[in-house]
């Protein structure tokens, strides 16, 4: 363990390269783990404010990303949340921000759906991950931590 140590102090490119591999799997573990916790949230009925696009950074080269404002209430309690997604989606164009707020399950009139989490009810989201999202992200971390695997 201790030549371990010394070669990664040292820069070692295997040393370096298993740490990064460990963090990548523990992370990965982590946000999988919280996907599918946020897929057992409770949900309630909730207003929508404000939804839109939002850019940033000049000319064509901006980015954008979806933004939305909504109030709801927990035990009582109003709560604003403007948070659309756990997976922040941010691209060159207006498109996928808008299909991304095609997820959020809409009601009648500015209703919509808000998962909150059961420990810190001001912690919400419109929408949660999909099975197809955790799959996703699954094999995202996955083709991370292979590549880095043979890089060794």
């Amino acid at each position: 363990m201790q030549e371990f140590w010394n070669d990664l102090c040292a820069g070692e490119r295997y040393a370096v390269l298993y740490v990064c591999i460990a963090y990548a799997f523990v992370l990965s573990v982590f946000c999988v783990v919280s996907c599918f916790r946020m897929r057992r949230w409770p949900h309630t009925l909730g207003r929508l404010l404000e939804e839109g696009v939002s850019g940033y950074g000049g000319g064509g080269d901006g980015m954008y990303a979806a933004r939305v404002k909504y109030e709801y209430s927990v035990d009582g309690v109003l709560h604003t949340g403007t948070n659309l997604s756990p997976f922040m989606v941010q691209a060159t164009g207006t498109r996928m921000a808008k299909w991304q707020m095609t997820g959020i399950q809409r009601h009648q009139g500015n209703g919509v759906t808000v998962f909150y989490s059961p420990r810190r009810p001001h912690k919400a989201y419109l929408i949660v991950p999909s099975l197809r999202g955790i799959a996703g992200l699954s094999l995202l971390f996955a083709s991370v931590i292979v590549v880095m695997w043979l890089a060794i």
